[in-house]
């Protein structure tokens, strides 16, 4: 973790991560899940870094998520598109698409 490297960019603006390592999270899951499968609950550790966005506006937002750590790098492009519920909330991301290295 200590030679990790990221950024992350939010329609040119770049978002601040902050390290977490050995971080206890829960996981929360429903059934027929591509990770687990089932419907449950079950603790683990993140490490990495991380980031928290601010709520985007309704409409189309480019993300960008860069990072490396040792011999690991990853690189992803994100077209966030945030729209309004029947009920009048906003600032959900209702499409999300995505490219990556």
């Amino acid at each position: 973790m200590s030679t990790a490297e990221g950024s992350a960019v939010l329609d040119g603006e770049k978002v601040d991560a902050d390290a977490h390592q050995a971080e206890s999270i829960e996981i929360r899951s429903g059934a027929g899940n591509p990770v687990t499968g089932t419907d449950g609950s079950f603790t683990a550790h993140g490490y990495g870094l991380w980031v928290q966005l601010p709520a985007p506006e309704p409409g189309e937002h480019s993300l960008e998520i860069r990072g490396r750590s040792g011999g690991f790098s990853v690189g992803v492009d994100y077209t966030l598109t945030v729209g309004c519920s029947v009920s009048g909330g906003c600032g959900r991301v209702s499409q999300v698409s995505a490219e990556g290295s």
